[in-house]
């Protein structure tokens, strides 16, 4: 399960973003009377926050395999995924997705030496069927850790 999408589609935005943004500037230059250091300072504004938000997109993996739960985050154009969470299934007490103000946060839990530890990654925005998927996943997790090994 992956937020590539959601990743690509919110990268574009930007992007067009900051497009228009110059083309405003531009324009603006020419044929607004409006004040240079107000135009910049706009301009300014906006590109240092869609830059920004570009820097800050990460896509999120999670991949459940016969008895690993692995996570991993990369930038869209980067091209290594590296693992920032390999845990055993054993291990995972549980797993959760909850919708935040803006965002889905994921929780995962898991037994260590030490006691129980959590874990929490930004999911991003995700489309409502996405939610369910985790929700599905959890659910998925939760019965293979009931069921005895043999």
């Amino acid at each position: 399960m992956n937020n590539r999408k959601e990743i690509a589609f919110a990268m574009y935005g930007f992007v067009l973003i900051i497009l228009l943004d110059i083309l405003f500037l531009l324009f603006a230059k020419k044929f607004i009377a409006i004040d240079k250091v107000l135009l910049y300072s706009c301009f300014f504004v906006v590109f240092m926050f869609c830059t920004w938000r570009l820097i800050m997109l990460k896509t999120f993996s999670l991949e459940v395999s016969e008895h690993i739960l692995s996570i991993k985050y990369r930038h869209p154009l980067v091209p290594n995924h590296h693992p920032v969470l390999e845990v055993p299934l054993r291990k995972v007490i549980f797993l959760k997705v909850e919708k935040g103000i803006i965002n889905y946060i994921m929780i995962i839990s898991i037994n260590t030496k030490r006691g129980m530890r959590s874990f929490y990654y930004r999911l991003g925005n995700l489309p409502e069927h996405q939610g369910d998927k985790f929700k599905k996943m959890s659910d998925l997790i939760s019965y293979v850790k009931a069921e005895p090994e043999l």
